[in-house]
Formats: structure tokens, sequence, C-alpha cells
């Protein structure tokens, strides 16, 4: 039994002895999720089955196997965000699709993933996997190339994300990434990202992260030690991945390459054509777009009518006329502590993605002095510009590092590094800067907006619950934020306002104190064990 389908099945059948098809056909398991308690079984097909594959309780009518017995099924497609039963598949993506699947079925699926892995011919170790029910509405497909050491052996993690307008196998067709990635021992990964087109869009970003939660899911990886790289689109891809997906307890990235990627959306539309013809979608949905017709797709609408939509998936707001960078609202400042190697070639002809890296180097050089640009020779907007080896070499020299003060920019509710945020209101950024000072055990929270409460993962930070510990805070909008502090076993003895008594709220099962500050003021809280 080949590696990957003895760990498919150790997840999906908890290591009970099971029979698993052939090395050249598929293989169907339901992964398990969040807050179920046992993986479900596996029941291979064959064409002598009766047809139902049982998901975790779920009998699953599967149309391969009736097909077999001279019964034809089509398949009935899901959205399960929109429940639209359109398939774009001009835009190189399919929504997500249960054959046969009833509501009670999908019920009781609950949050478990249903996958399909065929080993691809001719190449060691390497597998195409379909991820169905992925959350974004659409199906993922992507390649994973898995090393040949013991299944204990932690191992690094390489995500390549593809250029514009082609699946996953461009990774596969073009590069040598995977090559790379065998002989280093490391896994590799190349997801579709919901369509060939999908330019860094939410639905994209929930299948990239489905494939890495999967993949984490199955395989022993290095977290510390878990890489990025992306061409011209998939530059893009990968920079706002990484600056959007900080929650420790995932996968995060610990250094990145960029090769021309399309960084800041809305100069993307504003320098692409659009002949504004009324051909667009006809006669199929897909047909004659251009790209500013594929970014209004995604984002649903132009930059200049609903701008937060782009700028949350991009790493800044290049002006296209002046190529000033807007303050405020650069996703950048998210990756301060991840090296990011940007490579260019000399005479690209995409000017304007060319523009767009070397704005996006010149803009966060600052940040970080492991930051890298690298110019080659090459006239071609291509992958061959590239040196594989020499980007593996240069993101092999990095660990994850997580920092100890910063500058975030939060587009959503959720996990950023040591902070969970809860905004005021949804649809707009959340900015914060902060600083974790452990001789001093204080911590300050500055120039917030927009913030509703932040819970602070005070161990984490290398701050003590049992000091007394100090919090500055200050915003800069017209009201206080709420800080819920972790790790507090019991209460503070005191608490201080600016060095006067003041009062915190204390839960005992959640272990956490709550500070609400009313003003926008610079204040000082003190708490004392």
């Amino acid at each position: 039994m080949n590696k990957l389908l003895s760990s498919l099945v150790c997840v999906a059948a908890a290591c009970a002895p099971a029979t698993v098809p052939s090395s050249t056909g598929p293989v169907d398991v339901s992964e398990s999720g969040v807050g179920v308690s046992a993986p479900p079984q596996v029941a291979p097909i064959g064409p002598n089955e009766s047809g139902e594959v049982d998901l975790g309780g779920v009998l699953v009518p599967d149309p391969r196997a009736l097909r077999a017995r001279g019964v034809t099924v089509e398949p009935r497609s899901r959205s399960l965000v929109t429940a639209a039963t359109k398939t774009p598949a001009n835009l190189g993506g399919r929504v997500d699709t249960l054959s046969m699947l009833s509501a009670g079925q999908m019920k009781s699926l609950g949050s478990r993933r249903v996958a399909r892995a065929y080993p691809v011919p001719g190449v060691a170790g390497m597998y195409t996997i379909t991820l169905n029910n992925t959350g974004s509405g659409w199906q993922e497909t992507f390649l994973l190339q898995v090393p040949a050491v013991p299944a204990t052996t932690p191992s690094p993690l390489l995500v390549c994300f593809h250029k514009f307008g082609v699946s996953q196998n461009d990774i596969l067709t073009r590069t040598t990434f995977f090559q790379e990635a065998q002989a280093r021992n490391w896994f590799c990964v190349a997801p579709l990202g919901a369509a060939q087109v999908s330019f860094s869009s939410l639905e994209s970003q929930i299948n990239v992260r489905a494939v890495l939660d999967y993949v984490t899911g199955v395989f022993n990886i290095d977290r510390s030690r878990v890489y990025g790289a992306g061409f011209s689109m998939g530059g893009g891809s990968v920079t706002s991945y990484a600056a959007r997906h900080l929650d420790p307890n995932g996968l995060l990235f610990a250094a990145i390459a960029n090769h021309t990627g399309g960084v800041a959306l809305p100069h993307t539309y504003a320098n692409e054509p659009d002949d504004a013809d009324a051909d667009d979608n006809v006669p199929n949905f897909g047909d004659n777009l251009e790209v500013p017709d594929i970014l209004d797709f995604w984002y649903g609408g132009a930059p200049q009518t609903n701008a937060f939509a782009y700028l949350r998936c991009s790493m800044m707001d290049l002006d296209p006329l002046t190529g000033a960078v807007a303050p405020g609202t650069n996703m950048a400042r998210n990756l301060a502590h991840v090296p990011i190697l940007n490579w260019l070639a000399a005479g690209d002809p995409m000017v304007y993605l060319y523009e767009q890296t070397d704005e996006f180097q010149k803009h966060i050089q600052h940040q970080n002095t492991q930051n890298t640009l690298v110019i080659a020779p090459g006239t071609v907007h291509s992958w061959n510009t590239l040196d594989e080896t020499a980007v593996c070499n240069w993101l092999a020299q990095f660990t994850l590092q997580l920092p100890s003060q910063g500058s975030l920019l939060a587009d959503q509710d959720g996990s950023w590094l040591r902070f969970q945020v809860h905004q005021d209101q949804a649809g707009d950024f959340t900015p914060f800067t902060w600083n974790a000072v452990v001789a001093t055990n204080r911590l300050t929270l500055s120039a917030t907006r927009n913030l509703q409460s932040l819970t602070v993962d005070t161990a984490g930070l290398g701050l003590a619950a049992g000091s007394t510990l100090s919090v500055e805070l200050s915003t800069v909008d017209a009201t206080g934020d709420e800080v819920v502090l972790t790790g507090y076993a019991q209460a503070p003895s005191s608490v201080l306002r600016d060095g006067q008594p003041a009062s915190a709220t204390f839960d005992g099962q959640l272990h956490t104190v709550r500070i609400v500050e009313t003003d926008a003021l610079p204040h000082v809280w003190t708490l004392v064990p």
C-alpha cells in the first residue's frame, strides 16, 4: 500500500484494517472536521458493489459504480454558499459537487470534508486530490508531492500558486518546484485555488485553507517550515494568503517568494484593458471576459465602488496615476515578520506587474532586514525567468518566527497572531499597533480603530499573568476598547487605571480578566496579582 493511500485510510478509518483500490484508482475519504469525534469509515468503490459510499454513517450513491452497472446518473451541482446550480467552468473551476446527496445527508456529513485522491501516472509520490464541500461554494483540486521519509518525521511544506488562466498543473509542467521539494524531502502542494482565474479572491483563499488543513490533518508537516511561492496572479495569491492567515493554531508561512505578482488589485484593474462589449458571458457564462470583468465577478464590482473588497486581498493600494501607496490600507504590514523574496525579470513586458512588485519591495524593505529583491535577466513574463533552486535555497534558511511587536491590519473577526479580534463593524479594516515587553511585563496597544474587543494570548506573548501586568491603551477613533487578558487562574487583587482604583471583570471558567476603556485617550491599566 503506497504512503498516501495508507495515510488517507488511517485518517478516515482511525487506522483500522481496510481494503483500498489499486494504486491507479481513486480513494474516497471523508476528513474528520472540527467537532467530529469519530473518524468515518472508508468504503472502496468497485463495479460489483452497491454503489454507495459510507461517509461517517451517510450512504452516498456513487455514480461511477452505478454507471458500471449500466445505470446513468447525472451529478447534481450544489454550492454550499449560494445553492447556485450554474457551473462557471469558463473561469476554470467548478462549484462544490456531492453527487446525489440529499439535504439530510449533507447535514449528517457535517464538517467532514470529502476527498478523492488519484496517483499521478509516472510520478512517484505525487497525487491529484479533489476536495468537495470546501466551504467556499467551489470545488478544489490540488497536486500533492509526498516525500520519501518516515511518517514520524516532520517535513517542511512548500505551497506553490499558479499563474493566470491555468490549473495547478502549471507548477508540474512549467516549474521544477516538485523536483526541488522531492530532493529536499519536502512536501509540496499546488492548489487550484477555486478557479484558474481567481485573483486572490476570498473563495480561492478558503479553498487553499481547506487544502492546507487537509494535508496537515493527514501528514506530519513541520509547521515551523512552511514556505510559499507564486508567479504573476499566483504572486498576489501567496502574499495575500500569508497576510490574511495569521492564526498560530493554523499554518503560517515562514517565508515566501513572489515572482512579479499582482499584489495591488485596484492597480491591476486600472491597467488591464476592457472592451466593455455586450458579448461578455455570451453564449456561455465566462465567455469573452477581460481581466476587469473577472475582477468584477470575484469582488462584486469595480474598485471605485467596492474598495474594501479589493484592498483586503491586496498588499497595498497603489495609485495607477501617481504610483503613490495609500496609507492605512496596506495588508503588507501583516508580513513584517515574514521574510519575502521578490523576483523580477529585467525586461518583463508586463510593465504594470513589474511596477507592482518593485513598489511592493520598496514599501516593505524597512519591515524586515531579510527581505530580498532579485532582478534577473529576461524579456518574457514567464516562470522561466525564475531559478527554482535559488528560491528554495533562500526559503530553506528560515523558520517561523512570531514577533513581539508590530502593526496589524485585520479585515475580519478572527485570530491575528496572538490576538483575537472582534470588530465594531464588519466590512472595514481594524488596525492596531502592539508591543509586548517581557522584561517589564508590559503590553502597549495603540492606534486602534473599528475595534470592539481584543482578546490577548498573554502567555503566548511571553507576558506573565502571575506578576504585575501593565496594559497601555489608546485609540484613533472616538471610542474606547475592550481588552480581554487570558491566563488568569484567579482574580487580580487590585486593578488600577492611571494609578487610580478601577473595576475589571474576572471569569473563573475562562481564566480571563476583562478591562473596558471608555475613551480614546492614552491610559495605563495595572493588574496586580
